[in-house]
């Protein structure tokens, strides 16, 4: 195999790595990028590296290790609540989905994830979503062996006691995904209730660059209520639903008149009803997707035209 061969090979498992760590697109890309570079340097100064995969998957984690700790402090001085930056998941294979199973790049699990330290999200996933071994694992991070099923104990520890449970049927997610946003594009308050969850959450990430709520809104009437002004200004702005799968799970994009997209949605659906709704409108965890619409002059308008 040649050496672009590899590359190529091993891009898939690379960016699938570095985003379940960064929770981003961008970052994950660059941090790859990265990786290569060095892997080419290395090549070419002679070094005999046997394993690719080892090594790359080595350079990415320690990268990504480093700048989690660094974006620790801008978390906690992040305007309003951050999300992941959402990825499609639909169509044809993702490069960062196909590497495995949907729930370990939901949305959700993504912000479980959070709750770990960085060196503890790294051996978590590294074991137990890429099936990495603890000999493996330990030269990577830096630790012996035992201390990484320790921290692989205590991390599955967080994530047990807070994994999203999931509609098994993907059937019946879609179904009521698509109930869901006809719902709310046609402002039909009584039936989003029905298909709500009674503490249904919904999450807002703008980033202080765009509208955002300031904090979670809970409760069946209240979601439904906030649904039906979000629809009406939908249709008043021209923009459609177009329905996605999103991390793996149910959502949407909004887009504008002009196929620009405004936002995402994306769901968590658990025993037949809507039990989480998390939205993402900042720009800049929207580029990656494609042209960005201009929400505040889309506001401007229908406050122009009301």
């Amino acid at each position: 195999m040649t050496r672009m061969e590899t590359i190529e090979s091993l891009r898939p498992l690379l960016l699938s790595i570095t985003y379940r760590m960064l929770g981003g697109v961008s970052d994950a890309e660059d941090i790859v990028q990265e990786a290569l570079l060095r892997y080419h340097r290395e090549l070419d100064a002679g070094a005999d590296i046997r394993s690719p995969k080892a090594f790359l998957s080595a350079v990415v984690t320690r990268l990504a290790i480093d700048q989690l700790r660094s974006a620790q402090m801008r978390r906690e001085t992040y305007s309003g609540q951050w999300i992941p930056e959402p990825l499609l998941t639909d169509g044809d294979a993702d490069a960062l989905a196909s590497a495995e199973q949907s729930e370990s790049i939901s949305l959700a699990f993504l912000l479980l994830l959070e709750r770990l330290s960085p060196v503890e999200r790294a051996v978590f996933l590294l074991h137990d979503v890429f099936a990495f071994g603890y000999d493996e694992i330990a030269e990577i991070v830096g630790k012996s062996e035992a201390n990484c099923r320790q921290l692989a104990v205590r991390a599955r520890r967080h994530i047990e006691a807070g994994r999203p449970r999931f509609e098994a049927s993907r059937q019946a997610r879609d179904e009521l995904a698509a109930r869901f946003f006809a719902a709310v594009s046609d402002g039909e308050l009584d039936g989003l209730v029905e298909m709500l969850a009674t503490d249904v959450v919904v999450y807002g990430d703008g980033g202080g660059k765009a509208p955002q709520w300031a904090a979670p809104i809970v409760g069946s009437d209240r979601v439904a209520r906030l649904l039906v002004g979000l629809g009406r200004q939908i249709r008043a702005a021209g923009a459609r639903v177009e329905l996605r799968q999103l991390n793996g799970q149910p959502g949407a994009l909004v887009r504008d008149s002009a196929g620009k997209v405004i936002s995402v949605f994306a769901l968590d659906i658990g025993n037949g009803l809507v039990r989480a709704i998390r939205s993402v409108i900042n720009p800049d965890k929207l580029r990656h997707l494609g042209p960005v619409a201009d929400v505040y002059g889309l506001l401007r308008q229908l406050r122009q035209s009301s």
